[in-house]
């Protein structure tokens, strides 16, 4: 899809993703909101690609998308944790380098989170007391 990018290790998600998401930010809005109409659930990589292929309506901008920095990180990510009105994503970009973020679906803020933070998140959708 997107593998014509490369991303250095140094580079952080939680810091190029917010960017990303400003370049189409109604397209994007549009498919945040359709990650999260759903409500709590657990996205494996080939659904979060079609909910994004689903919400964009115009050929141009979907490839513009898919082949884009954001297609690059919908690509690398394994699983991302739905609880409105967060979006939590497990990147892998390469073997052995993982990153967690979350994204709030109505402003598009995006924040780097740890590990266990996301393991929680994901816990949650089964035990909100946990």
């Amino acid at each position: 899809m997107a593998s014509k990018l490369s991303f250095k290790r140094a580079d952080s998600i939680a810091e190029s993703m917010p960017d990303a998401l400003r370049q189409s930010r109604y397209q994007m809005k549009k498919c945040f909101h359709r990650y999260v109409s759903k409500g709590r659930r657990l996205l494996k990589n080939q659904q979060l690609i079609e909910e994004l292929d689903k919400s964009l309506d115009d050929k141009v901008e979907r490839e513009k998308l898919v082949e884009g920095f954001l297609g690059y990180i919908i690509c690398s990510t394994q699983e991302a944790v739905v609880l409105p009105s967060y979006v939590a994503f497990a990147v892998r970009m390469n073997p052995g380098i993982w990153e967690y973020v979350k994204v709030h679906s109505d402003d598009l803020s995006v924040e780097g989170i740890t590990p266990s933070e996301y393991l929680k998140f994901k816990e949650t959708l089964y035990d909100e007391n946990w």
